[in-house]
């Protein structure tokens, strides 16, 4: 068995609000969480909770993973190098890695490399804004598992579609 899904979410907006963080130190802002939440919704909904989650280890990307995926037993491995990595850095990261053995993979981090990513995988050129997660599935199974051609975007989730106003 192989990874049947692939999820690439953007962290959550942040807040430019606390003096004397270093940007890898931000946490999300009002809008920020509330979004995580929403997209999480939208993912449990969709039957898509992740298996595997890397992550880039800023504190805006783990505080969008506790708030997207609040009361789950899902460990991320957290990974520095996915800091504002380009899409080059993240996929030898993954290589580096390998394939998880069965279930759904989500790649959480920052742009400009998110962005890039998700042309990579669907050879669309697309915007990401914070909080987007892109959903694929498998198409081929005996491909490489970072190749473009082994995955088929499905949907591109907006934080913005599914707001609320809780």
């Amino acid at each position: 068995m192989t990874t049947q899904h692939l999820l690439l979410m953007r962290h959550a907006k942040s807040s430019w609000n606390h003096e004397g963080l270093t940007d890898h130190e931000r946490p999300l802002n009002k809008r920020g969480r509330r979004a995580s939440r929403d997209i999480g919704d939208v993912l449990r909904a969709k039957n898509l909770v992740p298996d595997h989650i890397w992550s880039s280890d800023s504190a805006r990307t783990r505080e969008t993973f506790a708030r997207t995926f609040e009361d789950s037993s899902i460990k991320p491995k957290w990974h520095s190098g996915f800091y504002h990595a380009s899409a080059n850095q993240v996929l030898y990261i993954c290589a580096e890695n390998g394939e998880p053995e069965t279930g759904t993979l989500m790649l959480l981090g920052h742009n400009p490399g998110w962005e890039d990513l998700l042309f990579h995988f669907s050879g669309l050129s697309r915007r990401m804004p914070t909080g987007a997660c892109a959903i694929f599935d498998r198409t081929r199974t005996k491909a490489d598992w970072l190749e473009q051609e082994s995955w088929r975007l499905v949907e591109l989730l907006l934080p913005r579609d599914y707001e609320r106003n809780a």
